[in-house]
């Protein structure tokens, strides 16, 4: 009986490896982008090796990864710096963008940037002076209590940045940046009558630029995910270490389950 039993479990684990055996394995390191006392490229060098991916994700887009190996790039990059290190050990890695094309100019020229922190400036100013109606105050101060449960974060480690605790914390702010807080943008007034100039010289008003870079959080995300899911699918049965900022990674984990396809797993590194 002993000896059925264990053959049993013996040709449940082969199942089991068979059914998985095909699937990319991808890991979620999520990330500070600047070196510090929580993450530097060296460390970050050292969970790769631990990993050995067979491809490396880096939340950049193409044109940005034309400037992968110039020292402008590295010098200020976790993600980056800890890649070269790693890529120069084993060269036979592939080094690939997952970031939405063209992020940045995207941003510049619809108007969400410099918007985005004007608008922030200009609550905060309001609600300094008192100048926020009731319901608004109270949401402007979630936010900032939101912010300062970050910060504290902020003050731990790499691993506590990927727990299930920062994500519960950081999947909260950021619920209240995108979809709380433009509520305050929309009903007061004076957001409708500041405005900025786009780069092609139409004007945006900070109302209207702030909703959409509240709304780019959500498309963002989306198109990073499928980029992820393109790749996973590409290379399918490799191992795939997508290196993103911490912020990113709640969201990237609920889309990749959402749109799951039976051809990868999500591993979590650190546990």
């Amino acid at each position: 009986m002993k000896n059925i039993f264990l053959g049993l479990l013996i040709l449940l684990s082969c199942f089991y490896n068979a059914q998985n055996s095909g699937k990319t394995a991808i890991y979620i390191l999520g990330t500070v982008h600047e070196p510090s006392t929580i993450l530097n490229p060296q460390s970050l060098f050292d969970i790769l090796e631990k990993i050995k991916p067979d491809v490396i994700l880096q939340e950049l887009d193409t044109e940005q990864m034309k400037d992968f190996m110039k020292e402008s790039m590295s010098k200020n990059s976790n993600e980056v710096s800890a890649a070269i290190l790693y890529l120069n050990k084993y060269p036979k890695t592939l080094n690939l963008p997952f970031e939405f094309e063209g992020r940045n100019q995207y941003r510049k020229d619809n108007g969400m940037v410099p918007v985005d922190n004007l608008t922030i400036k200009l609550m905060d100013s309001l609600y300094q002076k008192k100048a926020l109606n009731p319901t608004n105050t109270i949401i402007f101060e979630k936010y900032m209590e939101a912010n300062n449960a970050l910060s504290d974060f902020s003050k731990t480690d790499i691993k506590t940045l990927n727990s299930l605790s920062f994500e519960q914390v950081n999947r909260y702010r950021q619920f209240v940046q995108h979809h709380e807080v433009p509520k305050i943008s929309n009903s007061e007034d004076i957001f409708a009558h500041r405005f900025v100039t786009k780069p092609n010289g139409e004007k945006i008003s900070y109302r209207d630029g702030y909703q959409l870079w509240c709304n780019f959080w959500d498309l963002r995300n989306n198109t990073m995910a499928l980029n992820v899911i393109k790749q996973a699918n590409q290379y399918k049965g490799k191992k795939i270490v997508i290196l993103t900022g911490v912020q990113h990674k709640y969201y990237l984990k609920e889309l990749l389950d959402k749109y799951q396809d039976g051809n990868y797993k999500v591993i979590e590194y650190f546990k």
